[in-house]
């Protein structure tokens, strides 16, 4: 149905200065702020829209507690728009606003949404240079050392799902989202939204406890530098390391997770494999979350504290 990635994430929270601070901090653009809401962007225009939980107009929560509110998704064109509509009104019920956003409740009771948006082409983030055997990009020149880093777009995002068949047949069977990987068992799929995409768009994790939660959400930066500056930038202003920096075995990507005020986690990311018609989904063994990782962050000095090799964990 021409998917074109994650435009726009709604989340409540309960301190809405702690959560501006740190979308601020991860290296987002502000966009606008008023006393309902604050809109943060990634340099192609994906967005996180952050409210009050007392705030009129989003989605209500999928389950108690929660405030994660609602993902919204590009769509290329007002016929895919279209299509879209009539596949999902074939069973649930769906609205649309006067901006052209098609609402409607997606599995695990997650407000889900559909709008035509197209990511800026207008961005520059060359990553650096790489010195290789076969291969010399960078002479008589020092590699950069970020100070930080500005993400480039949300990649991915992840939910805990009590029933991970249900939203397969969603995703993949009513809107064709592909299978990229799995892990064995049912514990969790890796979608995409597109043939030839990211590695994944959308994570699936089973839940232990029959509860839907919200799990995390991956923003793109440049190259693997930029992950461990940004990690390093965001830990120093007193920001909590969920788990990282480390390397995925799944989407070979590199990553770092730390705690968001909203709820679940955020992520940094490079590298990660980019896969057409071709890929032959594998799947891998239950709980292969790293081929190594710290397991929290790099203290001020460089002083690892303990490194973790493949161990199996689940990023909440």
């Amino acid at each position: 149905m021409d998917f074109t990635g994650i435009h726009a994430l709604v989340f409540s929270t309960p301190d809405m200065k702690t959560a501006q601070r740190f979308y601020s901090d991860w290296g987002l653009n502000g966009v606008g702020s008023t006393g309902s809401a604050a809109v943060f962007e990634t340099a192609v225009g994906s967005r996180i829209t952050v409210q009050p939980e007392t705030a009129e107009g989003p989605p209500p929560p999928a389950a108690p507690g929660m405030h994660f509110r609602e993902v919204v998704w590009g769509v290329a064109t007002e016929d895919a728009l279209a299509a879209v509509r009539r596949e999902i009104a074939r069973d649930r019920e769906t609205r649309m606003d006067d901006d052209g956003t098609l609402h409607c409740t997606g599995p695990g009771n997650i407000a889900v949404g559909f709008r035509v948006w197209r990511s800026s082409s207008d961005v520059e983030a060359p990553r650096a240079a790489v010195n290789g055997f076969d291969r010399i990009e960078r002479i008589d020149r020092r590699a950069p050392i970020y100070s930080r880093t500005r993400p480039i777009r949300m990649g991915h995002i992840g939910f805990v799902l009590p029933d991970i068949e249900a939203a397969e047949a969603f995703y993949c069977g009513r809107l064709g989202f592909p299978v990229s990987d799995r892990y064995a068992g049912g514990a969790a799929a890796f979608l995409r939204c597109a043939e030839e995409e990211d590695h994944h768009n959308l994570f699936l994790i089973r839940s232990r406890d029959g509860k839907t939660a919200f799990d995390h959400v991956a923003f793109e930066v440049r190259d693997v530098h930029e992950v461990f500056a940004g990690g390093l930038h965001v830990d120093r202003n007193g920001w909590k390391t969920r788990v990282g920096p480390g390397r995925h075995p799944v989407s070979s990507a590199y990553f770092w997770y730390f705690e968001s005020p909203c709820e679940g986690a955020v992520e940094y990311y490079a590298d990660s494999d980019h896969v057409t018609a071709n890929w032959k989904p594998t799947v891998f063994r239950t709980g292969r979350f790293s081929e190594w990782h710290l397991v929290d962050g790099i203290p001020e000095g460089g002083q690892a504290r303990r490194k973790t090799p493949g161990v199996a964990v689940e990023t909440r």
